[in-house]
C-alpha cells in the first residue's frame, strides 16, 4: 500500500523541477535586462536644407517660344508617267538644281508618233470627206437647174403627145412613153432636191467627226509632248525612281521636285500660347530664328494650319524661310526660338525655380518652403542667361523664390536662404 505514493511523489518531482529551472532562468534573464547600462538619448532635430533664393519682381519682358519643327515644301512634286514606254535617257539626278523647262527624262516616243501619224490621217480623210460633199453640193446646185428644165421639156412632150392623141394623129403608146420620162425626171429632180436640202446635216455630220478627229489628234500629241518629262519650276530634285531601260505604266513614278523657293518649317504650337500667336500674327508677323548646320535662319510665321492631326496637343504653325544663301533640305528637323508679344506682370526665374510645369517655392518668414502654382508663359534670354518667365496672382514683390532644385522639395520644409547672407556681405564690402 506505500509504494503507490512514493511512485507519485517520484513523477511530481520530475514534472516540476524543469519547470523550476526554465523560471529561475527567465527571472535572471529579466534582472540582467533591467539592470543594463542605458545609453543618454539624444534629443531629434529637424534637418535644414541650405538654398538660394531670388526676390520676386514683376515686369514687362518679351517671351519667346522653343519650338522643335521640320522642314518641308508646299511645292513637294511627284511626276508620274502619263503613258507607256521605255525609259530613254535620264538627264539628271538626285539632289541637283533644275530650272524651269529643262529636260529631265526622255521616255520613248515612237509609239506616241505613230499613234499621232494615225490621228493625223484620220483628220486628213475627214477634211477630203467636207471639201468632196462641198463640191457635191455645188454639182447638185448646177444639175437643179437643168433638171428643171428638162422636167420642164418632158411636160412639154406630154402635152403636145395629147393634142395628137386628140386630132388621133399619135398613138397612145407614145404618150405613155412621154408620161413615163416626166415621171421618171420629176422623181430625178425630188432626188436632187433631197440631196441638196440634206447637204446641211451631211456637213455638220462630217464637221463633228473632223472635230473628234482634232480632238484625238491633239490628245496624240500631248502623249508625244510627255514623253519628255520636263520641270515645272525652279527647283531640286528629291528622288529618282527610273533609269535607261526600265519600262514604264502610265502612273508610274518617276521623279520627285521641291521648289527651293517655297521652304518652310512646321512646327506644333502649343495651345497656351496660340491665341496670343494668332492676334500677333494679324497685327505683325512673328518672328523667328533657327540653325541647321551652324548656319542662322531667319523664320516668319507665314500661316497656321486649319486641321489638327489626331493625337495632337496643339496646332501646327507654318514658318517662311527667309534666306538665300542656305536652303536646308525637306525632312530635316531643327529647333526654333519664337519671339511672342511683350506682356506685363510677369516674373523673370531661373529655370532651376520651375518644378515640373506650373509650381514654384517661396521661402515663408518662418523658413519654410511653400508651394505656388504659376502659370509658365515662356523663356527669355533678355540677361544673356537664361531665364523662365512665369505669371501668379499668389507672388508679390519681394518674396524670396528657391533657385536651388530640391530633390524631395514639399510645402513646410525647413531651409536656410544662404543667399541673404551672400547679398548682405556683398552689399557690406561694396559700402566700405
Amino acid at each position: 500500500m506505500s509504494a503507490a505514493p512514493t511512485d507519485n511523489r517520484s513523477t511530481l518531482i520530475k514534472w516540476l523541477l524543469p519547470i523550476a529551472i526554465l523560471a529561475i532562468a527567465i527571472v535572471a534573464f529579466i534582472v540582467l535586462m533591467k539592470s543594463k547600462p542605458q545609453a543618454p538619448s539624444r534629443p531629434i532635430s529637424e534637418k535644414v536644407w541650405s538654398v538660394q533664393t531670388i526676390a520676386a519682381q514683376a515686369g514687362t519682358h518679351q517671351p519667346s517660344l522653343v519650338l522643335y519643327g521640320k522642314v518641308e515644301s508646299p511645292r513637294m512634286t511627284r511626276v508620274t508617267a502619263a503613258v507607256t514606254a521605255f525609259v530613254e535617257e535620264v538627264h539628271t539626278d538626285e539632289g541637283k538644281i533644275i530650272a524651269p523647262d529643262q529636260l529631265l527624262i526622255q521616255l520613248d516616243d515612237s509609239d506616241a508618233r505613230l499613234l499621232v501619224d494615225q490621228r493625223q490621217a484620220d483628220v486628213d480623210n475627214y477634211l477630203a470627206q467636207i471639201e468632196a460633199e462641198k463640191v457635191r453640193h455645188q454639182t447638185d446646185l448646177k444639175a437643179l437647174k437643168i433638171e428643171k428644165n428638162l422636167l420642164q421639156l418632158s411636160l412639154k412632150t406630154v402635152r403636145r403627145y395629147e393634142n395628137l392623141i386628140k386630132r388621133k394623129v399619135s398613138s397612145q403608146e407614145q404618150l405613155d412613153s412621154a408620161r413615163q420620162a416626166y415621171q421618171q425626171q420629176s422623181l430625178s429632180l425630188t432626188q436632187r432636191e433631197r440631196d441638196i436640202a440634206d447637204h446641211p446635216n451631211r456637213l455638220a455630220q462630217l464637221e463633228s467627226q473632223l472635230k473628234r478627229a482634232q480632238s484625238l489628234l491633239q490628245a496624240a500629241n500631248l502623249d508625244l509632248q510627255r514623253t519628255q518629262i520636263k520641270a515645272p519650276f525652279d527647283g531640286r530634285v528629291a528622288s529618282l525612281s527610273v533609269a535607261p531601260g526600265d519600262r514604264v505604266r502610265a502612273g508610274d513614278a518617276l521623279i520627285g521636285l521641291y521648289s527651293q523657293k517655297r521652304l518652310e518649317v512646321r512646327a506644333q504650337i502649343p495651345n497656351r500660347v496660340l491665341p496670343k500667336l494668332r492676334q500677333n500674327n494679324q497685327d505683325d508677323a512673328a518672328i523667328a530664328q533657327g540653325s541647321i548646320d551652324g548656319q542662322l535662319l531667319n523664320l516668319t510665321l507665314d500661316r497656321i494650319a486649319a486641321e489638327v492631326n489626331g493625337g495632337r496637343a496643339g496646332v501646327d504653325a507654318l514658318f517662311r524661310i527667309n534666306s538665300d544663301t542656305y536652303l536646308p533640305e525637306p525632312g530635316r528637323s531643327l529647333a526654333i526660338e519664337v519671339q511672342l508679344p511683350a506682356e506685363e506682370n510677369l516674373i523673370a526665374l531661373p529655370p532651376q525655380s520651375l518644378y515640373g510645369l506650373d509650381r514654384v517655392y517661396r521661402v515663408t518668414s518662418e523658413g519654410r518652403l511653400e508651394a505656388v502654382k504659376v502659370e509658365r508663359i515662356g523663356d527669355s534670354n533678355e540677361t544673356g542667361k537664361p531665364q523662365v518667365l512665369v505669371r501668379s496672382n499668389t507672388i508679390s514683390a519681394g518674396d524670396r523664390i528657391i533657385t536651388t532644385q530640391l530633390p524631395n522639395a514639399i510645402s513646410g520644409l525647413r531651409v536656410k536662404d544662404i543667399s541673404i547672407n551672400t547679398d548682405t556681405a556683398a552689399a557690406g564690402t561694396g559700402n566700405e
